[in-house]
């Protein structure tokens, strides 16, 4: 694969996190009634940390027991461990694909974010293109027509939750590298996860431990394939191929579960789709802001 252009990598490497992040959701709804999200998430940790740290330890070389900007990084891990918290209660309780496409706003919210708290520049139509996108979340609820789930709702803070620890990334990647980064951000949630996962410890079985565990690892395998799609080519190659998460989740769904998505989350998803796809392209045009504006 190191002979094909670093943007067929990049997109190959992100369509094989969209397959993990499937089977990942697809073996949450083997568990995730029986075990607490809370519990799967410090479990999460635990195997994220061990798959980890061998590849931090090769770039960085040591462990820092505090690193720089620590309060930054305590951020990363506190929204990382809510992200991932509503990630396991969303894909419990609802169709995979739904949840998938409703996920399809993180990368609206983040821009929105960054705007705000890292003043980045967007023109006018970057920000059309964003409350397009939001109008597609609504075509998926369709609130006061139906009623929205709870595991609707968890999605949607996930996505929130993801955008905000996106957004602290961007500004800690000034002085320190991804990897490092993504560590300690699952190193600070081991303890971040443990009270809760304690008070609600369901003693798995053998079978159901192995489910989790390679769950887990299909999430670790999923964000490094994401990492690694990142370094090899910029955000408007990648980003459209992100998008085949629902289309594949869809499979999962309907092979695993007989579900399928109804027209209306696909009308939706194709205008997240569309507006997300414009809004990154748009902001590759865009020039930043200098640091002293």
């Amino acid at each position: 694969m190191k002979q094909l252009p670093g943007a067929v990598q990049g997109a190959i490497w992100m369509l094989s996190s969209c397959i993990f992040y499937a089977a990942a959701a697809s073996l949450v709804r083997e568990v995730g009634d029986t075990y607490t999200p809370y519990q799967m998430t410090m479990i999460r940790s635990l195997v994220a940390v061990v798959a980890l740290a061998p590849l931090y330890l090769s770039e960085d070389g040591k462990l820092l027991f505090m690193p720089k900007r620590f309060f930054m990084h305590f951020l990363t891990g506190v929204f990382t461990y809510l992200g991932i918290v509503f990630w396991f209660m969303a894909t419990a309780s609802m169709p995979i694909a739904d949840f998938f496409a409703l996920q399809f706003v993180t990368p609206l919210l983040t821009m929105a974010f960054a705007i705000f708290f890292l003043r980045e520049n967007a023109d006018m139509r970057s920000w059309i293109a964003a409350l397009i996108g939001f109008a597609g979340v609504l075509v998926i609820l369709r609130p006061g027509i139906i009623e929205i789930s709870f595991a609707a709702m968890a999605a949607l803070i996930s996505a929130v939750f993801y955008a905000s620890d996106n957004t602290v990334i961007k500004s800690l990647t000034k002085g320190a590298s991804a990897t490092m980064i993504v560590f300690y951000a699952h190193l600070l949630m081991i303890p971040i996860s443990i009270p809760m996962a304690v008070v609600t410890w369901k003693q798995p079985t053998l079978y159901d431990f192995g489910i989790i565990v390679v769950l887990c690892l299909c999430l670790t395998m999923a964000y490094l394939s994401v990492a690694k799609a990142v370094s090899l080519t910029v955000a408007r190659v990648i980003q459209p191929v992100n998008f085949m998460r629902m289309p594949i989740a869809a499979v999962f769904g309907w092979v695993l579960f007989s579900e399928f998505p109804d027209i209306w989350t696909w009308a939706g998803a194709i205008i997240i789709f569309c507006s997300t796809t414009y809004a990154v392209r748009r902001g590759a045009k865009t020039p930043e802001k200098s640091a002293a504006a």
